[in-house]
């Protein structure tokens, strides 16, 4: 099943190397330079989307192409699906453990990563949860978004943290 997503034609993917992180470090300026002029009253929306690259990067996945993909955002190693969801803090330091992640979709994956990112943008932090420890914690929360502190509750320590 492994080799399923790793050799599947239809699932598009692609490795974020070099161009890509110079190119994210040009848009992380350019949204925070935004939202400087606008009082921090608006954003671009491009958390998830960083989140999801500068995980990739960090664990050399494989991005998933079509953003719409059935509950999963990339590929990893090993050919596992890996849904991403990414909180940034909105002052100085780490997101509060109270917030909430993104809505989980009822598709199947084989485990989860919550991206924890700084106020500029930085990756300080990657939790991962299997599907399965994951499931029933999504399932207890109405709009199947559970709160970080419960999703950190799985594993207990962070499958990577910036030093």
């Amino acid at each position: 099943m492994l080799q399923k997503y790793l050799n599947n034609k239809d699932i598009k993917t692609i490795a974020i190397n070099g161009k890509f992180i110079k190119k994210i470090k040009s848009l992380i300026r350019i949204e925070l330079s935004y939202e400087n002029l606008t009082g921090n009253k608006r954003k671009f929306g491009i958390t998830g989307e960083l989140g999801e690259l500068l995980a990739c990067n960090q664990l050399g996945f494989r991005l998933v192409l079509d953003s719409r993909s059935k509950g999963f955002d990339a590929i990893d190693k090993k050919g596992k699906r890996v849904e991403i969801k990414t909180r940034r803090s909105e002052t100085s330091g780490l997101p509060r453990s109270v917030g909430r992640t993104g809505r989980f979709s009822k598709h199947k994956f084989d485990y989860a990563l919550l991206v924890i990112l700084n106020h500029e943008y930085s990756l300080c932090e990657i939790w991962k949860a299997n599907y399965k420890k994951l499931l029933p914690i999504i399932e207890q929360n109405k709009r199947r978004n559970p709160s970080l502190s419960a999703f950190k509750q799985i594993e207990k320590e962070p499958l990577f943290k910036q030093k």
